[in-house]
């Protein structure tokens, strides 16, 4: 029976109490990060619900699969280690040696985002179920509100 004189066990520090110590706009650019990952789970998981469906649900299941995988891909390597997308460049004086060049993965994310918000308005035009128009808006809108911020926190580094 381990005991201590005068020590204290010490607490874990809340997720909401590391949440209350960021400042505003890094809250509001977590809160459009959170947003935007939700959405493409949504995208991602309802398709995978749904088993029976028509040729033209399914290809429009499909388009939005293209649309919401190189986000979630640009999510996963903005919020853990990076696995993805490594690029190469040679050395400047030995052509033989190659090395790893790193990209911001928020600039990453950003780019992938107006992408992606490009094909929602221009492939997604023309969808007449309502779940769909739905799960498009939602991803519209998460699309735009993690620009917004983005424009916000690049202007503030």
């Amino acid at each position: 029976m381990p005991t201590s004189v005068r020590t204290k066990s010490q607490k874990k520090q809340s997720s909401t109490t590391k949440k209350d110590a960021l400042p505003v706009d890094d809250r509001a650019f977590e809160q459009s990060l959170f947003a935007l990952e939700n959405a493409c789970f949504m995208v991602l998981e309802t398709r995978l619900q749904q088993r029976s469906m028509d040729t033209q649900n399914q290809y429009w299941w499909q388009s939005f699969i293209n649309i919401a995988n190189p986000v979630s891909l640009a999510l996963m390597e903005y919020k853990g280690p990076r696995h993805f997308h490594y690029h190469y460049r040679h050395r400047e004086h030995d052509e033989s040696i190659l090395h790893p060049v790193l990209e911001n993965p928020v600039d990453m994310l950003a780019m992938v985002c107006k992408t992606a918000l490009a094909q929602c308005r221009s492939n997604l035009v023309g969808l007449e179920d309502k779940e769909m128009v739905d799960m498009r808006k939602l991803l519209e809108v998460s699309l735009n509100a993690f620009l917004h911020q983005y424009g916000a926190y690049s202007k503030k580094i």
